[in-house]
């Protein structure tokens, strides 16, 4: 085969599929395809059919592996693709490991709800996440306000860090309580907030304990 025809086979073969890897839809090689199909009547409508195709796919620029199915229902004239592994709404941070076990499993079922679409849940979870925080740092001492005012004054969170996380707490009331339906921009400010919160009392204590052990000192 020549150098022209193997460009143009290869561009044929391409097709477009959300990346997990990647975090956006793009090219995607498909390696190997499977088709399936069944007749079956439906009373009031006569003989039907259901076809479905499943793809291998590669993604053209990372190499992520998935599958996609594509099932059509002639009665209903309906087409239906699924993505395997499903699509990721947020990608879950390196650091997580490095979090206690009852905040990493709360952050997992969190990310979770995100990949569902169920804004409502994750920023309930992104509440108690942070409930759980400021109780393993300042004690389990009266409500959020107060628990706040105690990380501020133990030198936990700063003063701005407070501002911003009374506004994702109240976020996290208004689900909890009012049947607040968040929209996808304020989710995304609430986990960049929690997140914020987790990696700075967790995570970048080790990262600065790392530094000064493996850090030249002055002679």
């Amino acid at each position: 085969m020549s150098c022209h025809a193997d460009v143009a086979t290869r561009k044929a073969n391409l097709t477009k599929s959300h990346c997990n890897r990647c975090g956006r839809e793009t090219n995607h090689h498909v390696l190997r395809t499977r088709d399936f199909s069944e007749s079956f009547e439906v009373e009031g409508y006569g003989d039907t059919y259901q076809s479905d195709r499943y793809e291998f796919l590669e993604c053209a620029g990372c190499e992520n592996i998935s599958m996609r199915r594509i099932q059509y229902v002639e009665v209903s004239d309906d087409t239906d693709v699924t993505v395997y592994p499903p699509p990721v709404a947020r990608r879950r941070p390196h650091w997580l490991l490095s979090l206690p076990n009852k905040q990493r499993l709360l952050m997992d079922q969190i990310y979770t709800a995100l990949d569902a679409n169920s804004r409502a849940l994750a920023v309930m979870g992104a509440r108690a996440v942070v409930d759980m925080v400021l109780v393993a740092q300042v004690g389990d001492n009266g409500g959020f306000g107060e628990k706040l005012k105690a990380a501020e004054a133990g030198g936990v969170i700063s003063r701005k860090s407070r501002e911003v996380l009374t506004a994702a707490l109240d976020t996290g009331n208004a689900a909890a309580h009012r049947g607040h339906q968040p929209s996808p921009t304020d989710v995304s400010a609430v986990m960049d907030i929690v997140e914020n919160l987790l990696q700075a009392v967790y995570h970048l204590d080790s990262l600065a304990e790392r530094l000064k052990q493996t850090t030249p000192r002055r002679k």
